[in-house]
C-alpha cells in the first residue's frame, strides 16, 4: 500500500550521483505470460542504460530472482542503493511499463495510479442486511456486515397472509434502517468520500432514502449485485464504476479550467502559464494530461521551473539547470505543496490547451 509519508518522501528525495533508477512494470497475469514479464524487465533495465547504478539494477534482479511472488498486477520500484533508497510497492491494479533514470524518483505514474484508483466504499444491500466494502488501488482494506430479522414473501391470499405481508415489509423497512445507519458509521470511521450501492432497484432506491444528506451527496454509482457477491466480482464491478466517475470529474474539471483562463479568471493552460502559477502558489488544482512530458530547466536556487532551457533565473536570477522530465519536477512540486493533482486521460481539449493547465486560487 503507498502511504501518504511515502509519497512525500518520494518527492523530497534527491541525488545527484548516483542517479534514481525508477521502475514501472505491468505484472498483470490476465495481460501477459510471466515470461514475457520477465523479457520485459530485462528491455526495460538494458533501456536504463549506463546512467542506473549497476547496483540499482542488480537489486532490482535480485527482487524479481527471490523475492516476488507473481501475484501482483502492477510493480513499481523506486531504487538508489547508495543512497538507501529502496521503496517497492506491489499493487492489485496493472501500471504502464516506463523506466527513468534522473536525480529525483518519477512519481508521475505513481500519482496517476493513486489518482484513477483511490479508495471508495461499497454497501451491498437487500430487505435482511448489508455487507459493505472499503477498496483503495485495487486492494480490499476492510469489510463489514449487518443482518437484520428474516423476511419472507407470503403469497397466499386472504386478510392473515395481507397482514403477514405488511409485518414483512415492516421488518424490511427496519432491516434497511439499520443498514443505513451501520453504512453511515463504517463510512465515518474509513473516511469515505465516495460510496457505490449494489443491490435490486427496489432495494437500492429505499436504502439511498434512509441515508444521511451528506453520505448521499457522495454516491457516485449504482450497480445491480447480490449481496452475496464475491470480492472479486465486486471489485471488477464497481472498479468500472469509480473509474467512469473519475473520468466525468476530470472532464468538468478541465471544462471549468479552460473556460475561466478563457475569461481572464482563475485558470492557467499550457506549460508555461502553468508554471508560474506554481512557483507563484496560485494552483488550487493541476491537471496534466495522461503520459505528457517535456523538458525544461530548474532553478539551483528558488526551484523555479521553467518550460525552457534557460541558462538564469527569472525570479531569482541563479543558474538553471536542465531538465529531461519538467512535468514531473510540476508533479512534485504541486505534492510538496499539499496540491490536488489530477492525471488526466483522453481529454481532447486538455491536449489542445496543451495538456496541462491549472485551476488557480485567484
Amino acid at each position: 500500500m503507498v502511504r501518504d509519508q511515502d509519497l512525500q518522501a518520494l518527492v523530497e528525495f534527491v541525488s545527484d550521483d548516483p542517479l534514481v533508477l525508477s521502475l514501472y512494470l505491468n505484472t498483470d497475469s490476465t495481460q501477459r505470460a510471466k515470461e514475457e514479464v520477465r523479457l520485459t524487465l530485462r528491455g526495460l533495465l538494458r533501456q536504463a542504460g549506463d546512467k542506473a547504478a549497476s547496483e540499482d539494477t542488480q537489486a532490482i534482479e535480485r527482487f524479481f530472482d527471490f523475492e516476488y511472488d507473481g501475484s501482483a498486477r502492477g510493480v513499481i520500484i523506486f531504487t538508489c542503493q547508495q543512497r538507501g533508497l529502496w521503496k517497492v510497492f506491489q499493487l492489485a491494479v496493472p501500471v504502464e511499463d516506463r523506466v527513468v533514470v534522473a536525480r529525483r524518483p518519477y512519481v508521475t505514474p505513481l500519482q496517476d495510479v493513486l489518482d484513477e484508483y483511490a479508495r471508495y466504499a461499497v454497501v451491498l444491500v437487500d430487505k435482511e442486511g448489508a455487507r459493505l466494502f472499503m477498496f483503495n488501488l485495487g486492494e480490499l482494506q476492510e469489510a463489514e456486515g449487518t443482518l437484520g430479522d428474516e423476511t419472507k414473501k407470503h403469497r397466499q391470499g386472504g386478510r392473515a397472509a395481507a397482514r403477514l405481508q405488511r409485518k414483512a415489509n415492516e421488518i424490511a423497512l427496519q432491516n434497511l434502517r439499520e443498514a443505513a445507519d451501520f453504512t453511515r458509521a463504517f463510512c465515518e470511521q474509513n473516511h469515505c468520500e465516495r460510496l457505490i450501492i449494489g443491490g435490486t432497484d427496489e432495494n437500492i432506491a429505499l436504502f439511498r432514502g434512509l441515508l444521511p444528506k451528506n453520505l448521499q451527496d457522495k454516491i457516485v454509482g449504482q450497480t445491480p449485485m447480490d449481496m452475496w457477491a464475491g470480492e472479486v466480482e465486486v471489485r471488477d464491478k464497481t472498479l468500472q464504476i469509480i473509474r467512469a466517475h473519475q473520468h466525468a470529474e476530470e472532464d468538468a474539471l478541465v471544462e471549468r479550467m479552460i473556460t475561466a483562463a478563457a475569461k481572464g479568471e482563475a485558470g492557467a493552460i499550457g506549460l508555461a502559464d502553468t508554471l508560474d502559477a506554481l512557483q507563484q502558489e496560485r494552483v488550487h488544482i493541476l491537471l496534466v494530461g495522461e503520459g505528457f512530458e517535456a523538458a525544461g530547466a530548474r532553478c539551483t536556487n528558488c526551484g523555479y521551473l521553467s518550460p525552457d532551457l534557460t541558462t538564469t533565473c527569472r525570479y531569482c536570477h541563479s543558474p538553471m539547470r536542465p531538465n529531461d522530465h519538467i512535468v514531473d519536477a510540476a508533479v512534485r512540486r504541486a505534492i510538496e505543496r499539499g496540491v490536488p493533482v489530477r492525471i488526466v486521460v483522453g481529454n481532447a481539449a486538455l491536449a489542445r490547451a496543451g495538456n496541462i493547465g491549472a485551476i488557480l486560487r485567484y
